[in-house]
C-alpha cells in the first residue's frame, strides 16, 4: 500500500515520489541503460548489415555523414523530449526551423555571425514560449495549441522571406554552424554536447526532475509546490531554441535559408524521441534514448539509399521502425505487469 504524501513548506520543494517506486536515478540506470544498449545493437546490426552490402558504408567519412544527417534530428529530438516528459507534446517544432532559418538568414547579412545565431536561438525560444504560455496561462490542449502555431510560424516564415529563399549567406555564417573542429563537422559536436548536457540536466538537476514530477502526475507535482506553469512553459522555450540551433544549421549547411525548411522533420524528431523510449504520456523521457533515436533512423535511411531505395519506402521504413518501438514497449510493460 502507498504511503501516505508529505508536503514540506518551501519555495521550491522536491517532487513527491510514490514509496513503493524506485528513486529517479535509480530507474533511469536500470530501464534507461538497457534501452540505449539494445539501441546501441540495432545500430552495429545496421551498419554492418549495410556494410556487406556496401562496403563503402563502412568508410569513416561516410559514418562521418551519417552523424551529420543525425545531428539536426537528434538536436530538435533532444528538445522535444523536454515537452513529451511533461506530457505535451510541440508539433510546432518543424514551423519553428524554418521560422528561425529565414531569420537567421537574414541577420546574417547584417550582424556578425555570433550575433546572428544569438538572435536565430531567440527567435526559436520566443516561438517555444508562445506555446508555452498558450498552454500553461490559456490551459489549451497542447496538441491543438502547437497544431495551430505551427500554420502560423510557417506563414510567417514565407511572410518574412518574402516567398522566396534568402540567398547570400556569409562564409563567416557558414563556418560558425557548418565548419569543423578538429575535422569533426561542428553540428556533430554540438550534437553530442548537448546531448551530454540534457542527460546530465534530466538526471541530477531539480528542473529535470520537476519535468518527470509534471508528467507523473501534474496535479500531485503542483500540490507539491511545484510550479507547474513555468516548468512546463520553460520545457517549450528549450525545444523552441533547439529548433533555432536547428535553423541556423540548415541555413549554414544550405548556404540559403528556404522558408519551408523543417517541413519534414518534425515526424522524424518524434520518432528518435520515441524510438529511444520517451513516453507519450508523459512522465519518463531518455535524452540519450533520443540520440540514439536519431542516429538510429539517420543509419537506416543512408543505408537504404546506399541500396538505392526509393524515398518513399524509406518513409515506410521508419515508419514501421516506430510501431515496432511501440510494440516493444508495450510488451515489456505487459510482462512487468
Amino acid at each position: 500500500m502507498n504511503q501516505p504524501i508529505t508536503l514540506e513548506a518551501s519555495d521550491e520543494q522536491a517532487p513527491v515520489r510514490d514509496a513503493n517506486r524506485p528513486p529517479l536515478d535509480l530507474r533511469g540506470l536500470l530501464g534507461g541503460a538497457a534501452r540505449q544498449g539494445s539501441l546501441l545493437v540495432v545500430i552495429a546490426a545496421l551498419i554492418i548489415g549495410f556494410g556487406i552490402a556496401r562496403p563503402f558504408f563502412l568508410d569513416g567519412s561516410n559514418l562521418m555523414n551519417v552523424l551529420l544527417q543525425a545531428a539536426v534530428v537528434g538536436i530538435l529530438a533532444l528538445g522535444q523530449t523536454y515537452v513529451l516528459i511533461t506530457g505535451g507534446i510541440d508539433l510546432s517544432i518543424g514551423s519553428t526551423v524554418a521560422v528561425t532559418a529565414v531569420a537567421a538568414g537574414s541577420f546574417s547579412h547584417s550582424m556578425p555571425a555570433a550575433v546572428a545565431i544569438a538572435l536565430a536561438l531567440l527567435v526559436g525560444a520566443l516561438c517555444g514560449l508562445v506555446n508555452g504560455l498558450l498552454v500553461t496561462i490559456a490551459k489549451i490542449t497542447p496538441f491543438i495549441v502547437t497544431l495551430g502555431t505551427m500554420g502560423i510560424y510557417a506563414g510567417l516564415a514565407l511572410i518574412i522571406a518574402g516567398g522566396q529563399a534568402v540567398y547570400g549567406i556569409p562564409v563567416a555564417f557558414e563556418n560558425a554552424l557548418a565548419g569543423r573542429i578538429a575535422g569533426v563537422p561542428i553540428p556533430v559536436v554540438l550534437f553530442i554536447v548537448l546531448t551530454i548536457v540534457s542527460s546530465l540536466v534530466l538526471r541530477y538537476t531539480v528542473f529535470g526532475e520537476y519535468l518527470i514530477a509534471i508528467g507523473g502526475n501534474s496535479e500531485v507535482a503542483r500540490l507539491a509546490g511545484i510550479q507547474v506553469g513555468r516548468h512546463t512553459a520553460t520545457a517549450y522555450v528549450v525545444a523552441g531554441a533547439a529548433a533555432g540551433l536547428a535553423g541556423g544549421i540548415l541555413t549554414a549547411r544550405l548556404g540559403a535559408a528556404d522558408p519551408t525548411l523543417g517541413a519534414d522533420l518534425l515526424l522524424t524528431a518524434i520518432a528518435a524521441t520515441v524510438i529511444g523510449g520517451t513516453k507519450l504520456e508523459g512522465g519518463y523521457g531518455s535524452m540519450a534514448g533520443a540520440a540514439f533515436g536519431a542516429v538510429l533512423i539517420a543509419t537506416l535511411t543512408a543505408g537504404l539509399t546506399s541500396l538505392n531505395v526509393q524515398a518513399f519506402y524509406q518513409q515506410v521504413a521508419v515508419g514501421a521502425a516506430i510501431i515496432l518501438a511501440l510494440l516493444i514497449d508495450r510488451i515489456a510493460k505487459s510482462r512487468k505487469a
